[in-house]
């Protein structure tokens, strides 16, 4: 049966082809008495369809009901097709997904990168506590939604989800997924919630780069890397990225589970002391703002004095005992010498103006 413009799926009517997932096509569709518009997603043909596939589809939208979070696309409908092919109604989104969105921004504002990551978490949160792991986040799996009330970032595609107070679905050594951003104890089909948090990483990761976390040839070296190696710092690849959030990203990459955050509430809250460190620092161009800080802290730890000022001090007696109480204060109040005040005019191509940074 052809999923043309014009077709039926239960009560629906089809207008058009929108994608293919993991196990099925997605089409929109409207209900043609009350005008109202879903997205529906179909098993792809009977000759590949099995019996495992259309439970991991059931699985999906019980996984979805038992969330029930404002930041996960509702499934509202299930049914099967005459030819015996499964399939379920979801809510119709308006938006792109956010490999649109990174593709179209790269890189990715901060600010964008910021309201992206936390409408991850807070659904993610949710769904660990119904204890379901996603295991296939990624980007074309996470959409960016225009409505009425503004951009809302929504979870996609439960289709692979482990819910761990049921019996899986596949051998524990099968691996799901998506190899770019899947973590080390996945590829042994051994996850865990701290899983989505990797992934969730490596989105960041390429958000604020516009790259992968790992350069690679072929699978078997990016499924070494991520077993491996250590990611560079992202310091390195974007300079105005601070040093908390670059902590933050680095701690969800680790290779360990128990290493990363705990928990989605716990990478959530590192998260927004991130974003408010952040806040807190003067606006910079980007790229300035690293190797600022280094410039900072090493004339902090190594104070140039003149050498007019230098001389000076080296003639000057040094107070002892009970002279101390009257020298000291004179010695603190004398006004400098001419010798001890730069003269700026010569570096003025070395300046780095810092501005207050803008309210958001």
């Amino acid at each position: 049966m052809a999923l043309s413009a014009g077709s039926s799926i239960g009560e629906y009517e089809v207008v058009k082809h929108l994608g293919a997932g993991g196990m099925g096509d997605v089409v929109e569709a409207v209900h043609p008495i009350i005008g109202k518009k879903v997205a529906i997603k179909v098993m792809r043909s009977t000759a590949n369809a099995s019996l495992l596939e259309a439970r991991r589809l059931l699985e999906e939208a019980r996984a979805v009901n038992a969330i029930r979070h404002p930041g996960i696309v509702d499934i509202f409908g299930a049914g099967v097709l005459p030819d015996g092919r499964p399939y379920l109604v979801m809510e119709l989104l308006e938006g792109q997904s956010l490999h649109e969105f990174q593709q179209r921004l790269r890189p990715v504002p901060m600010g964008d990168v910021f309201f992206v990551l936390e409408g991850v978490l807070n659904p993610l949160i949710a769904a660990h506590r119904a204890g379901v792991i996603h295991r296939d986040l990624k980007p074309s799996n996470i959409f960016v939604t225009d409505g009425p009330g503004g951009r809302r970032v929504k979870l996609l595609d439960f289709g692979v989800a482990r819910r761990v107070d049921r019996e899986p679905l596949t051998a524990p050594e099968m691996t799901l997924g998506s190899l770019g951003f899947m973590s080390p104890e996945q590829m042994s089909g051994q996850p865990v919630p701290q899983s989505d948090l990797y992934s969730l990483g490596c989105i960041a990761w390429l958000l604020v780069t516009g790259q992968p976390v790992f350069p690679y040839r072929n699978v078997g070296e990016l499924a070494r890397h991520h077993l491996l190696t250590k990611p560079p710092l992202l310091g390195v690849l974007r300079g105005e990225v601070s040093a908390e959030f670059e902590n933050w990203v680095m701690s969800l990459l680790e290779k360990e589970p128990g290493a990363r955050p705990a928990s989605a509430e716990l990478a959530l809250e590192g998260l927004k002391e991130a974003q408010s460190a952040l806040r807190a620092e003067p606006t910079v161009k980007p790229g300035t703002l690293r190797p600022l800080r280094s410039e900072v802290k090493t004339i902090l730890a190594n104070p140039v004095v003149p050498a007019a000022e230098t001389r000076e001090r080296r003639r000057a007696p040094v107070p002892s005992g009970s002279s101390d109480r009257k020298t000291l204060p004179a010695l603190l109040g004398r006004p400098p010498s001419a010798a001890t005040v730069p003269d700026d005019d010569d570096d003025d191509d070395k300046t780095i103006e810092l501005s207050p940074r803008k309210k958001r």
